[in-house]
Order: structure tokens, then C-alpha cells, then sequence
């Protein structure tokens, strides 16, 4: 099972520390983010769409761009990003991890069956997946191995829980 990635762009670049750009400097933060998850991309092949809020940019439609092979997408006026990530959530479902810190948009996808993970989370998982290919560390999954040798733990987490934990880990 592939895995989407569907980002909500300007939440994860408020959790960006970049050296150099200003946090105002949105279209810097911008690209930025889209430079770091196109390498993120190479390295594990997911497919990525991250949407942008664009209700204040006076376009009558939703822009859709490819950059470095990511999907951008931002928002038509009057139109907000989460609108769009609520509609990707219900659409897709289970083969879609949404990274946003935004309460509602995470209840709405938990109940769509989606996995959610906050931007902070997905920001450390991001800069260590790019600084392990920096450096050239290749990725086990010693941990799932261990994991799957369980039996009858009294203290098992929710699925729901279980199914974030276990997507996490494919990240």
C-alpha cells in the first residue's frame, strides 16, 4: 500500500526553523519546504501533495502546480486549505497520512479513517530522514520486527492508535 502524504503547508512551515529565511518571508518558507520534501520524497517515494491557503490571492479557482515531483495546490478565494484537506481525507481515506496541527481538520480525518500526525512530529521525522541521508545512515525497521513478536499484551493501544503508530513508522 503506497502512502499519500497530504500536508498542510503553512502549518508545518510555522514549525520550520530555517536558517536565513525570515518566518514572514512566506513565499522563502515556501519553497524551502518544498525543496526539503522533494528530497524526502527520493529517499522514501511517497506521493506528496501539500496545500496552501491562497483564500486572499483573488484567484476564482484552485491553483495546482508540480514542483520536484510534489503536488502544491493552493486554495481559491474565499476558500480556506482546510476545506481541501477534509476533501482529500474523505476521498482517500485509509491510504492518506495528513500532517496538520489543526484540531478540527485531525477529528474530521480521525473519523474518515485517515491517520493524522501533528506538523511538530512530522517536522522531526522529516529532518531526520534528510540528515540520515546526509550522512548516508541506511533505515531499519528492527523496531516493527520486535513489535510483531507479541502475544496477549494486556495493555494493547486502540487501533486507532496502533494504525498511527504503525504509519508513522513507514514515514
Amino acid at each position: 500500500m503506497a502512502i499519500h502524504l497530504v500536508i498542510d503547508g503553512y502549518n508545518l512551515t510555522a514549525v520550520m526553523t530555517t536558517p536565513g529565511i525570515s518566518a514572514m518571508d512566506l513565499e522563502g518558507t515556501r519553497e524551502e519546504l518544498i525543496k526539503r520534501l522533494s528530497v524526502y520524497k527520493r529517499i522514501k517515494r511517497h506521493k506528496i501533495t501539500v496545500v496552501f491557503d491562497g483564500k486572499k490571492s483573488g484567484n476564482f479557482y484552485r491553483a495546482k502546480m508540480n514542483q520536484g515531483g510534489i503536488e502544491i495546490i493552493f486554495s481559491k478565494d474565499g476558500e480556506e486549505a482546510d476545506q481541501i484537506l477534509k476533501e482529500l481525507a474523505k476521498a482517500e481515506r485509509q491510504n492518506l497520512t495528513l500532517v496538520t496541527s489543526d484540531r478540527a481538520v485531525v477529528s474530521f480525518a480521525e473519523a474518515c479513517g485517515t491517520v493524522a500526525i501533528p506538523s511538530d512530529e512530522f517536522n522531526e521525522i522529516l529532518s531526520t530522514a534528510l540528515y540520515n541521508d546526509m550522512k548516508g545512515v541506511v533505515d531499519e525497521d528492527d523496531e516493527e520486527a520486535a513489535l510483531s513478536n507479541k502475544s496477549g499484551n494486556p495493555r494493547k493501544l486502540s487501533k486507532q492508535e496502533r494504525k498511527r503508530l504503525q504509519r508513522i513508522k513507514k514515514l
